[in-house]
């Protein structure tokens, strides 16, 4: 995770300076080609920062489950009880 953080940073200082020196140049086509570097830059970094957190919501699950099985199974039973119930209704 540090390694995507210094690489998003250091993509950043990048886009940021093709900007700047689209703004100087008053080049219009290098300054929407920084943003759209900054954009997707920012997107990496979100999805990066969305699969962490999956990972370690699985993690915990996966944990829980191993440490109460029966409690996640009574889980599981209510879940698919309930769905059946309110899809035989239909």
């Amino acid at each position: 995770m540090d390694n995507s953080r210094i690489e998003y940073k250091a993509a950043s200082v990048a886009d940021d300076t093709v900007v700047a020196v689209g703004a100087l140049a008053d080049d219009a086509e290098t300054q929407v080609e920084g943003l759209v570097s900054q954009t997707a830059a920012a997107a990496g970094q979100a999805y990066g920062q969305a699969r962490d957190q999956v990972r370690g919501a699985a993690a915990a699950v996966a944990t829980s489950v191993e440490r109460q099985p029966g409690i996640a199974l009574l889980a599981v039973g209510l879940i698919c009880g309930t769905l059946g119930f309110l899809l035989a209704r239909r």
